[in-house]
């Protein structure tokens, strides 16, 4: 049997659409589904079928674009665990997958021994910390050690001392991008244990303080 070049381009799409939905993680997805919308799209330009070649040409799209949007995750994240905690830039890299908050002064985000849900990226404002009487700026990331914590456990209250302008990206939303991507996983958690050891430090040496 004769198979044509519209239905080798029909049946390579198809396998690479089947591969996609096997795929377990997100880029060999995104790769696989932009493969087979590109074939998809060149069968519908074969066999002249305008509808194929419309919805191909914006799943195609849309799939290099998730699958740019998820390489440079990645890739920001990785040079992100090596970004010194104390400095603010570094964090940009998980706007993108964050959604924007304003908030009033006074405004309790989160109150010690609570349950956390969500990690901040503070944008504008300040945020003060009680217990520590520390105060969070602009640029820093805010909660996500709690993703760690036995239970989610709140170590600390965040109180916003001025008017707060901050992106809030939920535990679910996190845990759903590392299942995705392990690499983003290890480069979250290497991340999270850098910021932990700096508030490690940071508070071992205002103990000493007095004592010196």
């Amino acid at each position: 049997m004769n198979i044509g070049i519209d239905e080798a381009l029909g049946y390579a799409a198809g396998g690479f659409g089947i591969y996609a939905f096997r795929a377990k993680t997100m880029i060999p997805l995104r790769v696989a589904a932009t493969c087979g919308c590109a074939l998809g799209l060149a069968y519908g330009a074969v066999r002249g079928a305008q509808p194929t070649v419309i919805v191909n040409a914006l799943m195609l799209a849309l799939n290099l674009w998730r699958l740019v949007e998820m390489r440079r995750l990645i890739r920001d994240s990785g040079t992100a665990a090596q970004v010194d905690p104390s400095r603010p830039e570094g964090y940009d890299w998980l706007k993108p997958f964050m959604h924007r908050i304003e908030l009033p002064a006074g405004h309790v985000l989160f109150c010690k021994g609570e349950v956390g849900a969500e990690a901040f990226l503070i944008g504008s404002g300040e945020v003060h910390i009680p217990e520590f009487d520390a105060l969070v700026r602009p640029g820093d990331l805010l909660g996500e050690i709690g993703l760690l914590a036995t239970g989610n456990q709140r170590t600390a209250t965040a109180v916003c001392r001025t008017p707060v302008r901050a992106w809030r990206v939920s535990y679910d939303e996190l845990k759903e991008l590392c299942l995705q991507n392990p690499q983003f996983c290890l480069h979250l958690a290497t991340v999270i244990v850098r910021r932990y050891e700096h508030n490690l430090r940071h508070a071992r040496r205002e103990v000493e303080a007095p004592a010196a």
